[in-house]
């Protein structure tokens, strides 16, 4: 009777196994893999499902479609089939890649122009004797706060650099020519209130051969260095037969996450139709898990 007991016992504990054995087989059939990008700072999951091949999108011909959509930024040619190629920003709502470039590139020539035209407001005052309105202070001015602001972020620093050396390290030297210009105001504008205007022009002038000199290499330097490191990914996805290319700004990683950690999203989600839900991950950040057959539909209408 005891060993007929203990039989059971043991019958029970291997039918309790391969009962577990068959959970965690099902639990493992719903993970899905994701390829994690970064579109306006934001970070994405693709099913791997979809994903077919991960390019430079610089590395592809893209050929403009007259009266296209804003977010079919052309077509591509991959291995004989055209297909489109689709600007994930522009798709949410937000500044195409290549604008976001040029953007850039317009701020730092306009903070560029800024000090000439602060240089010459410090000249005017002195021949006329106004008052001289703009910032002293070097963190007070436009590229004062970005440039504090972005210095004091690791991540906006980053981003702005890509981890290139040689953009950091230009970037790190604009500090000291950009301090220096600012900090003739007090010393001019003292000289003028003497009747020293020879001498105070003579410092601006100083300051115009020198400090922003300086300053104008640096701003062309760092353009021409984050020009070319600020391009952009293409994910050749396919759905049903059909392929899209998916421009993003970055691929990050590949991550396994358990459906079941998908979380619905807030209600004030922009663009929710593109996304599915979102996962929360240990560092208190999110990824978006994207809703690639919606982003289909949208894309490639019947």
């Amino acid at each position: 009777m005891t060993e007929s007991s203990t039989t059971s016992v043991e019958e029970q504990e291997l039918t309790h196994r391969d009962e577990g054995a068959e959970t965690n087989s099902v639990v493992a059939e719903d993970v899905t893999r994701y390829v994690v990008v970064e579109i306006n700072k934001n970070r994405y999951g693709i099913s791997t499902d979809t994903t077919v091949e991960l390019m430079d999108s610089s590395a592809t011909q893209i050929t403009r479609v007259s009266h296209a959509p804003s977010y079919v930024q052309g077509v591509i040619n991959h291995r004989g089939t055209i297909i489109p190629a689709i600007d994930t920003r522009a798709l949410l709502g937000f500044t195409s890649h290549s604008d976001s470039v040029q953007e850039l590139e317009d701020m730092l020539a306009a903070r560029e122009k800024d000090h000439a035209q602060w240089l010459l407001a410090l000249k005017e005052c002195v021949e006329t004797g106004e008052a001289f309105t703009k910032a002293i202070d070097p963190t007070k001015c436009t590229f004062g706060k970005w440039y504090d602001s972005m210095r004091g972020n690791e991540a906006v620093f980053e981003s702005l650099t890509k981890g290139n050396s040689t953009a950091r390290a230009i970037v790190n030297q604009f500090d000291e020519p950009h301090k220096k210009i600012h900090a003739i105001a007090k010393e001019v504008l003292l000289l003028a209130s003497n009747n020293e205007c020879s001498k105070a022009k003579s410092i601006i002038d100083q300051a115009w051969d020198g400090e922003l000199a300086h300053m104008r290499k640096l701003f062309k330097s760092l353009v021409e260095t984050i020009s070319p490191i600020h391009t952009s990914m293409m994910i050749i996805t396919e759905l049903g037969g059909h392929k899209i290319g998916l421009i993003v700004d970055e691929v990050h990683s590949v991550f396994d996450c358990p459906d079941s950690l998908i979380e619905a999203l807030p209600d004030s989600t922009n663009n929710a139709e593109f996304i599915k839900g979102l996962v929360h991950q240990d560092d208190g950040s999110y990824i978006l898990i994207a809703d690639i057959v919606h982003i289909y539909k949208k894309t490639r209408p019947e």
